[in-house]
């Protein structure tokens, strides 16, 4: 069955929102530095803001979305990117143990274990979101790159490649590290698109970041009582459109996944030319 991708014109449209969201975070502290009302307050009195003060709890809580999302996903790269490739040594060590772990993660409610982080916790629940969501994409990561490590290493084209007499970096270089780019790529994007909705859910009920900090999933907390129409709007629309063009770009990545037929080919025939362990 073919997975969905989005078009050319969709991609485009999704990438120029999605670089508007960057510049409105960026540009957030100095239209917040014109106002003079506080971050605090702009979340608390959503129900009632005005057009001016609105549109400057949107840039600061896109801005704090952003930078959760973005952090979470960084590290969830990083550390599963070690842990993933560490996990192909053998299936009954570190690789079975984490695929017990991440299945005990899947199983372990979300709210419940962004709940348990908060204990203790003395930065009022921010070290707490950050951590959770890190931990859960880490995990996620680390199963994707042990399963494309895995796959990669013992195909066909690197045996070939190794009876050509090339060397192990030369076959990361060239066989694994293409590989692995294009759907670790389509997988930050779409878990990036997973956080922001988390991080929404989180906030709303209580649980992400401070009342103090501004965020969509805040804001949707804060107007529900007042049912404040442009508001409640902008709070949904920003995180339904921002999950949709994160996700939309991850899935044209991992559509556009070449073949591996082809693509190990001109490796080897490149390492025929140029003669064994180069």
């Amino acid at each position: 069955m073919k997975r969905w991708a989005p078009s050319k014109p969709i991609r485009s449209l999704a990438f120029g929102f999605l670089s508007s969201l960057l510049l409105a975070g960026l540009l957030s502290d100095w239209v917040a530095a014109l106002g003079s009302t506080s971050a605090a307050a702009l979340q608390s009195g959503l129900g009632s803001a005005g057009k001016a003060e609105l549109f400057t709890w949107w840039m600061l809580a896109t801005r704090d979305v952003l930078a959760v999302s973005a952090a979470a996903t960084l590290v969830g790269a990083l550390l599963g990117s070690v842990l993933g490739a560490l996990a192909i040594y053998g299936s009954g060590g570190v690789g079975g143990g984490l695929s017990r772990l991440v299945g005990f993660i899947g199983a372990f409610p979300g709210l419940l274990l962004v709940g348990l982080f908060r204990l203790g916790d003395p930065s009022h629940g921010v070290l707490a979101l950050l951590g959770a969501l890190s931990l859960l994409r880490t995990l996620e990561v680390a199963q994707l790159v042990r399963a494309e490590l895995l796959e990669a290493l013992l195909g066909d084209f690197v045996e070939a490649s190794r009876a050509l007499g090339a060397s192990r970096r030369w076959q990361v270089r060239a066989h694994v590290v293409p590989r692995l780019a294009r759907p670790l790529a389509a997988n930050l994007l779409q878990g990036a698109s997973a956080l922001i909705g988390l991080e929404a859910a989180l906030s709303f009920v209580g649980l992400g970041l401070p009342a103090g900090v501004p965020s969509w999933g805040g804001g949707l907390a804060a107007v529900v009582a007042t049912q404040s129409a442009l508001p409640l709007g902008v709070a949904a629309a920003s995180i339904g459109l921002t999950c949709a063009a994160l996700y939309g770009l991850g899935a044209s990545l991992a559509e556009t996944r070449p073949r591996p037929g082809a693509a190990a080919a001109a490796p080897l025939v490149a390492l025929g030319a140029a003669g064994p362990g180069s």
